[in-house]
């Protein structure tokens, strides 16, 4: 079904898409996606069972070392911020990222132009202050913290020791994921939780068989059914609850337009089929006599993807199907 476009757009092809309660499960896991000015709170909890499983020489580490029959080496030395120790004639000796037994393989290499066969042994005495340094950015010794960050006006966001991660566009399942990938080679004890906890504010329409179309002006995620009621409520006997259609842009830059079934969030209380909406989405509550007229698609969805300004997009998909 082809709908008329401006003279300066191409016409766009919606090819009907049959209404499956599989194809909505889609738009009822939360899928808010983050702005410049949105905060988000990043806990830190240190569990003392996950540590590595093989332990690597860190700086501030000391290691005990003694080489048999050698005793002007045998000493205990200081992992310096650089990865070194300092040994007797070699000086510079670059221990950090090693194992205990790597680090002492290594000492006896360097050792092995001096005297034949030397044996080493090598015991880490002290670790480093890796997780010291972290709780003290916390602010907390305990076992876990968190902190606030607010996502700047160029999309990302700094978290100490690991830098920068970007944040406009993306879930927060998204950003957790990247957060956790930073922490965990560094620190394996440290689990990441990543929250929403305060939105910059955003903008989602409300529009067909309500009491008051229009813009919705709301400060963080909003389901459908409170879209609904902050636009006024649907007009009684005009308003097709079970057929609402809701116009999103994914991730991937293709826009999606889904069916919400309102009538079973409001009417039977199903609260799982109640939709959650990002900025600037597009609800629809269309008119019965235009859904017993299969005509929805054509009159609300073409309507849609041209007040989104998606005229030209040759890319969209409709309840999980996709056109080329």
């Amino acid at each position: 079904m082809a709908c008329n476009a401006p003279a300066n757009e191409t016409d766009v092809t919606i090819s009907p898409a049959s209404f499956r309660s599989a194809s909505e499960d889609i738009r009822y896991i939360p899928r808010y996606l983050l702005n410049p000015g949105d905060t988000l709170q990043i806990s830190f909890l240190i569990r003392a069972d996950r540590g590595p499983a093989i332990y690597r020489v860190e700086a501030g580490d000391t290691l005990k070392v003694k080489v048999f029959h050698h005793p002007e080496v045998d000493d205990t030395y200081y992992v310096r911020p650089d990865g070194n120790i300092s040994l007797p004639y070699k000086g510079a000796c670059l221990v950090v990222g090693l194992t205990p037994e790597e680090a002492r393989d290594h000492i006896a290499d360097l050792y092995s132009d001096m005297w034949r066969n030397p044996i080493v042994a090598l015991q880490v005495t002290s670790f480093g202050k890796r997780l010291d340094e972290l709780k003290s950015i916390l602010g907390s010794p305990a076992t876990g913290q968190s902190i606030q960050t607010t996502i700047s006006p160029d999309g990302y966001f700094t978290l100490p020791l690991v830098g920068e991660f970007a944040a406009a566009g993306r879930a927060v399942s998204q950003v957790q994921q990247a957060v956790e990938a930073a922490y965990v080679d560094r620190f394996p004890e440290v689990e990441i939780g990543v929250q929403l906890s305060d939105t910059a504010g955003f903008g989602v329409f409300v529009q067909g068989e309500v009491s008051q179309p229009g813009r919705v002006a709301v400060t963080g995620p909003i389901t459908a059914s409170r879209a609904l009621a902050m636009a006024g409520g649907a007009q009684l006997g005009t308003s097709d609850l079970k057929n609402c259609i809701l116009l999103t842009m994914a991730p991937d830059g293709v826009a999606e337009a889904h069916r919400v079934d309102l009538y079973a969030v409001l009417e039977q209380g199903d609260v799982s089929r109640d939709a959650l909406l990002g900025p600037n989405d597009v609800l629809v509550v269309p008119s019965t006599s235009i859904t017993r007229a299969n005509r929805w698609v054509d009159q609300y969805i073409t309507k849609m993807f041209l007040f989104r300004g998606i005229g030209v997009s040759a890319a969209y998909r409709i309840d999980g199907f996709s056109t080329p």
